[in-house]
């Protein structure tokens, strides 16, 4: 009942964190990419200080699901056929460190925000969005190295399909090259997220499925072990 219970919350971490991030994302939402003075003071002055907290705490909730996620999919990757031990523990060291990663960028446009109306130097304002710029881009080696990690456990373990498992290193591969030119402006970043949303969904909604087919993998090799009697 329990790995019942659990085969549902895990991928359903995956289902929903990336909607859920997009939907803070719509509420707090950012000021351009390289912002002039004026463009970044027009946006702080519109700004209201409690609907980008609650954007951001949305956004928040829905990295830290993807922690569930990346636990699951940790005993699922170690279920294939051949030990992918190693690349598995690397996906979840790998995302759990882009969520830490993660998390304070966001904090630090709150703080900003704060800021804005008490006579924060616009000087000193770009230098927090470039920081922040900065940070974020660097995050993508960290997710891009999930996906990849993961990618080779399921190609050497075969726990899921061999394209899931080509598809993530490729992804992966892409979002890790990307990042000095700027992830969030390419599209594979979005194919990763997709990525995870499509994986998490699939065993979401399948998770019995799954079990039956071990389970009936299982059953045959237990049934010759045992000795015919009458």
């Amino acid at each position: 009942m329990r790995d019942a219970v659990w085969n549902r919350i895990g991928p359903a971490g995956g289902l929903l964190f990336f909607p859920l991030i997009m939907v803070g994302f719509s509420i707090h939402g950012y000021p351009d990419i390289a912002p002039t003075n004026a463009q970044l003071a027009k946006w702080l002055a519109g700004v209201d200080a409690n609907t980008f907290k609650l954007g951001v705490y949305i956004e928040a909730l829905g990295t830290v699901l993807f922690l569930p996620f990346l636990a699951w999919l940790l005993g699922h990757l170690k279920q294939g056929a051949r030990d992918s031990s190693w690349p598995s523990v690397a996906t979840l060291a790998a995302g759990a460190g882009w969520v830490v990663a993660t998390l304070p960028i966001n904090e630090s446009w709150v703080g900003l925000v704060d800021r804005a109306g008490k006579g924060l130097d616009i000087g000193t304002a770009q230098t927090v969005v470039s920081i922040n710029q900065a940070w974020f881009e660097m995050t993508g080696i960290l997710f891009g190295l999930t996906l990849l990690a993961a990618g080779v456990a399921i190609v050497r373990g075969g726990a899921m399909s061999r394209w899931a498992g080509w598809a993530a290193v490729v992804i992966g591969v892409g979002v890790v090259a990307s990042v000095p030119i700027g992830a969030a402006s390419t599209p594979t970043q979005i194919l990763a997220f997709v990525w995870f949303l499509v994986v998490g969904g699939y065993y979401t909604l399948r998770p019995s499925q799954t079990r039956e087919a071990v389970t009936g993998i299982a059953q045959p090799s237990l049934k010759s072990g045992l000795p015919a009697t009458r």
